[in-house]
């Protein structure tokens, strides 16, 4: 029998790998509509609220801890995308 690790052991590449094409895709399309109506699809506010996001997953349960995870490894993977851009 094989233990999966618990969410939080996960990597982010790991965490996204879960997903497929698609689901990623729409990920990333609600991100940029959270956060673009706000004025804060900016990578200090992505990278500040993937690590809320991070943090909170741990007092939920793992399922549900599980997605928040996603969410902010997706956060940070946008946020590493706007920086590749400025350069």
């Amino acid at each position: 029998m094989t233990q999966s690790l618990p969410p939080e052991d996960y990597s982010d590449d790991e965490l996204l790998a879960m997903l497929n094409p698609v689901q990623l895709a729409e990920l990333d399309r609600q991100i940029g509509e959270m956060f673009g109506a706000e004025g804060v699809d900016r990578v200090e506010a992505l990278i500040a609220m993937a690590n809320v996001y991070s943090l909170r997953a741990a007092e939920r349960d793992e399922v549900s801890a599980l997605a928040m995870l996603q969410l902010a490894a997706a956060m940070r993977r946008r946020a590493d995308a706007m920086l590749a851009s400025r350069n």
